[in-house]
């Protein structure tokens, strides 16, 4: 998974990702953004995790939730929980479920949150 930091044309945070992980660059530029309230809540949650004092952890966004456990990071949209309630859904919409879900090792995401941390505080 490859991923950089950078601003967009108006200056403004931005994590892009690399294909089938889309979401995660999705989910850091407008759900969690540069709030360091909200960052270091988020490690401090990932913490307990890791020393198994948590099982699991929802933080709901506005478009999409990130679901931790103490071995992964999810980052799902909510189009996806309510597109396809009672019906399968067509193999021809693989690629967008690609752009709106995405997960990664819990070690992995730290690396990425902490990166983000320092990046939108300077």
């Amino acid at each position: 998974m490859d991923y950089d930091f950078t601003h967009d044309i108006y200056g403004a945070f931005k994590a892009d990702f690399s294909m089938g992980h889309e979401a995660l660059g999705y989910w850091i530029t407008y759900e969690l953004r540069s709030r360091q309230n909200v960052i270091a809540e988020l490690l401090r949650v990932i913490n307990e995790l890791q020393q198994r004092q948590r099982l699991d952890y929802l933080m709901e966004g506005a478009e999409y939730n990130l679901r931790l456990n103490q071995d992964e990071a999810i980052v799902r949209a909510h189009a996806l929980d309510s597109a396809f309630d009672d019906d399968a859904p067509d193999d021809n919409l693989e690629f967008y479920d690609q752009e709106s879900t995405a997960s990664c090792g819990l070690d992995d995401f730290i690396g990425i949150i902490e990166g983000w941390q320092q990046f939108t505080n300077r």
